[in-house]
């Protein structure tokens, strides 16, 4: 069978699988692993030496691998073992389904999962277009579009839509989701401000959400469920925040390959066993290099973050950034969640109005779901991480449907130079789609903006 032709999720479930049967020793030397790397495209050449060349990465790699086997695994199973799948959001946390045994599957983690696959994403992002998605909608959720439209994802019982506002393009195709494969859709309103009434507001909302995920999915939410997830959600946060405390380090300990993997753990397992453990093989490895000494090589020369999101293809640019610019890759500021609260699992009403709140201060749902110099938004936010995190430069780039964000960067970044002293590089590509501007382009932008910096 046309391996195309192969439904996402086996083939994401095959590819995992096989990521986390590294060995602790690889000896990347060897003429096994050289005749191997000679079988693979650039783009997934790059992808496994950024996942596999350092050993300490390497641990990580193999952790996130096998967790996300077991997720694609899972994923696979549910239709035979009874549960409902449910496509949410990336602003949108995963715990709560969980909590009512149903499978969410993030779409901008499939979307960019995605880019994993033989043929890369870029056949499922025109599909999209070509059966009536307009070609201005975000190519975060498009390819899973494309993928629906191509027979390779099975159609989920239902989705959240609870983007509003943050990322209004988000909603959209949600909402063209919903319509043209009639598949139920639940809202979630979201209150433009950021405040203790928004936040009383939003988890009224949120409750009614979990009222209908009940009545849909027909499963009643078990209190005691319900504070095991937020247990393991709680675990989660306190092992991130502990990774982001050592990144505070100059220099920075934590690898850059880290910032490919915790975001999708966040959105995807938090709340689950998984996760745990995913965060902790990256606390450890993280804590260990700390003490070795182990940072970027030869040396941290310069310490960045990206201001609104990463980009995702070309295999990443984590391990270029690492060996041949000296550049550690602090963290992309919409995927980063330091703004979490520990939920309070003292009874249901308390654990429902936790996880209202983590959500609520969510990547974009909390920045740019009003004006863009109210408290808690994207510069409020901007200047606390640079600041935090002791970053020399920002760099930037949005797919033009974040109109949001193109419209005020100007604003933005001005303020941070005037506060902080701190430039910011301006890139015009697409996290997802590499035919917009070439990776070579872009690393010889960002290579060019460090050399300003020395």
């Amino acid at each position: 069978m046309d391996d195309q032709k192969r439904n996402m999720i086996v083939r994401l479930h095959e590819i995992f699988t096989m990521g986390s049967d590294l060995p602790d020793e690889l000896d990347m030397e060897s003429p096994d692993v050289k005749d191997f790397l000679d079988t693979l495209s650039e783009d997934r050449r790059i992808a496994f030496l950024t996942s596999a060349k350092d050993p300490d990465v390497r641990k990580m790699s193999v952790g996130f691998n096998r967790a996300f086997a077991n997720y694609w695994e899972r994923l696979c199973l549910a239709k035979e073992q009874g549960k409902k799948t449910v496509f949410i959001p990336f602003n949108c946390s995963p715990e709560i389904f969980y909590a009512l045994d149903l499978m969410p599957l993030g779409v901008e983690t499939l979307n960019t999962m995605g880019l994993n696959v033989e043929e890369g994403l870029h056949e499922y992002l025109d599909l999209a277009i070509e059966r009536g998605l307009p070609d201005t909608m975000c190519s975060a959720q498009r390819g899973v579009v494309g993928m629906l439209e191509a027979g390779v994802l099975d159609m989920p019982d239902f989705l959240v839509n609870g983007a509003l506002g943050g990322c209004d393009p988000n909603s959209k195709i949600f909402e063209y989701i919903s319509q043209k494969f009639n598949i139920p859709a639940i809202y979630l309103d979201v209150p433009f401000y950021h405040d203790q009434r928004a936040l009383d507001y939003y988890t009224v909302e949120y409750k009614k959400i979990v009222t209908a995920l009940e009545e849909v999915s027909g499963n009643k939410l078990d209190e005691d469920r319900l504070r095991e997830v937020c247990e393991l959600s709680n675990e989660a946060t306190e092992l991130f925040m502990e990774i982001q405390e050592l990144k505070r380090h100059v220099p920075n300990p934590v690898p850059n390959y880290y910032n490919t993997i915790h975001n999708a753990t966040k959105l995807t397992m938090v709340g689950t066993s998984d996760a745990v453990d995913i965060f902790q093989k990256a606390l450890d490895v993280s804590k260990e290099r700390l003490k070795k000494g182990a940072h970027v090589l030869p040396e941290e020369k310069i310490r960045f973050m990206m201001m609104y999101t990463g980009l995702y293809f070309g295999g990443n640019i984590h391990l270029w950034l690492e060996e041949e610019m000296g550049a550690t890759y602090l963290l992309d500021m919409l995927v980063s969640n330091d703004h979490n609260p520990i939920i309070d699992t003292s009874t249901m009403d308390t654990m429902l109005g936790g996880l209202a709140e983590g959500m609520l201060n969510l990547p974009m749902t909390r920045q740019l779901k009003g004006a863009w110099d109210m408290p808690a938004n994207w510069l409020e936010d901007l200047l606390y991480y640079a600041d935090t995190y002791k970053a020399d430069c920002l760099v930037f780039t949005g797919h033009t449907a974040c109109k949001q964000a193109w419209g005020i960067y100007r604003l933005v970044a001005d303020e941070i130079k005037k506060q902080l002293g701190i430039p910011t590089l301006r890139l015009e590509g697409d996290g997802w789609d590499s035919r917009i501007t070439s990776m070579a382009v872009i690393k010889e932008q960002i290579s060019d903006f460090f050399e300003t910096l020395q």
